[in-house]
């Protein structure tokens, strides 16, 4: 939905409502439960797609929409959230979707005292920093988004300047820093929970075999760092073609490692050609522990690769993850892409924060019993860097089931 152009019918007049999926703090905060979403993954991991390339921004125009929460130009002594997006470039397709789902929260969620107003990015970090600079100008107290690592890069210091949080969609942990969070999916995230995994199996020696990318190369620096973590060594770490040409020498240097645990993270051809190669250098299926990560979870027919039958990877509980979906179709007339969800998460933990009265700021966006929300549980580090409750699925022929549950509460602090 354009930025004032459309207008969202207030789930109050239709029979099903997303009241239920408001964010909560586990333990202590006591605002209002919400379901989970499924997380799907426009690549959930540490990578984003290439910046879009900069086009002129259109000027937002402002205009009241239906339902509390939304804009309300003319309010005083509300509390204004900023929700900075791609609306416009190459990405106003997944920037106009997280929107369309934080208006649902915020239509949901919000009261008479909390505004959501969206400013447009164009994608760019000039267009970043100049709606961040508009935005507090106007009163922000907290930032959701933006959504690209640069354009993080270039509103954190903006808004630290005035000691408003920001709770951004960007996936690359390196941009987390004090007072700017990341909600997304984490790839040492991932790795730490299905890791972890594989240790209460018995596994503790991995070998990775990932694709000479940027993703790949990212995901092997974040398997150095959490692999010690959770107790498993890393015995060896090969890179190939991404196209799947000429896999045989890194297979091979992976099948002689001596590991007992195999990740994997892609897809594609890549993929296959990994699985068709590792029987012919002397790995058969069912031999190691073969693990991967949320790139999976939007794969359909895994299980035709006899290697990858068995295989596990992390994903979110998908129990309640209909009832988001669900909502968002009924609202909109379309299936929410993979992290739209995130945008709902966000602006349901603000308005939940201003319903309840509490302000927004570092203390009670680290509240460490953390919080439930559309794609699960999750709390911030005081680093940036987001903890969250990942759900094990395993591959089978006829799709992927999951196997472990996902948590409901996080344990210590």
């Amino acid at each position: 939905m354009g930025c004032g152009t459309r207008k969202v019918r207030s789930p109050g007049s239709r029979g099903r409502s997303v009241g239920r999926l408001a964010l909560v703090a586990v333990v202590a905060l006591g605002l209002a439960a919400c379901a989970q979403n499924q997380a799907r993954g426009p690549q959930p991991s540490s990578i984003e797609p290439p910046p879009p390339v900069a086009q002129p921004t259109a000027p937002i125009q402002s205009q009241t929409l239906d339902g509390p929460g939304l804009m309300g130009q003319t309010q005083t002594g509300a509390v204004r959230v900023a929700f900075l997006a791609p609306l416009t470039g190459r990405a106003a397709g997944v920037g106009q979707a997280l929107l369309n789902a934080a208006q649902i929260a915020a239509i949901e969620r919000g009261s008479d005292s909390f505004i959501l107003q969206p400013y447009d990015t164009g994608g760019t970090a000039q267009g970043a920093a100049s709606a961040a600079q508009t935005a507090l100008a106007q009163g922000a107290r907290m930032i959701i988004g933006p959504l690209f690592a640069d354009s993080v890069r270039a509103v954190a210091p903006l808004a630290q300047s005035r000691s408003v949080p920001v709770v951004a969609f960007s996936t690359v942990s390196s941009v987390a820093d004090s007072g700017v969070y990341l909600i997304g999916f984490l790839v040492e995230e991932q790795l730490r929970r299905i890791l972890a995994h594989a240790r209460t199996q018995g596994n503790g020696r991995v070998a990775a075999l990932l694709p000479a990318s940027a993703e790949g190369q990212a995901t092997a620096q974040a398997l150095q760092a959490v692999a010690p973590q959770v107790g498993v060594q890393v015995v060896t770490t090969a890179f190939y073609d991404p196209s799947g040409a000429n896999v045989n020498g890194p297979v091979s240097q992976v099948v002689g490692s001596g590991l007992d645990t195999l990740l994997l993270s892609d897809r594609g051809l890549g993929l296959e050609a990994i699985a068709a190669q590792l029987p012919y250098s002397g790995l058969n299926p069912g031999q190691v522990m073969v693990l991967g990560t949320l790139l999976w979870n939007a794969e359909t027919g895994l299980g035709r690769e006899p290697m990858l039958v068995g295989a596990r990877f992390p994903a979110p509980d998908e129990a309640s993850s209909e009832a988001f979906k669900a909502q968002y179709r009924e609202t909109y007339g379309s299936n929410p892409i993979d992290i739209a969800g995130l945008g709902y998460d966000a602006t349901a933990l603000a308005a939940a924060f201003v319903r309840s009265g509490q302000p927004l700021t570092r203390a009670t966006l680290e509240n460490s019993n953390g919080f439930a929300g559309v794609d699960g549980i999750f709390r911030f580090r005081s680093d940036g860097t987001v903890e969250r409750g990942l759900a094990i699925k395993e591959i089978t022929r006829e799709g992927a089931y999951q196997v472990a549950p996902s948590p409901t509460s996080f344990s210590g602090s």
